[in-house]
């Protein structure tokens, strides 16, 4: 699965942390901020699943005229 910043996301440990970075090949690599803020590095698939994504209000979309 591919994460975003600013994903909030539970770790298979329970602990839920936002996404502050991501690198590596096919996004490996992600340093999270949990939720007492500490700074943790872990690859995905440490990650069990996404809780909540940020929409991107730029593009609100093509209209036809």
């Amino acid at each position: 699965m591919i994460y975003f910043k600013g994903d909030e996301v539970k770790l298979k440990s329970g602990e839920l942390a936002e996404v502050l970075d991501t690198w590596g090949v096919a996004r490996t690599w992600h340093k999270l901020k949990s939720s007492n803020g500490n700074i943790i590095f872990a690859m995905s698939e440490n990650i069990e699943m996404i809780v909540k994504r940020q929409v991107d209000k730029k593009g609100k979309g093509w209209k036809a005229k």
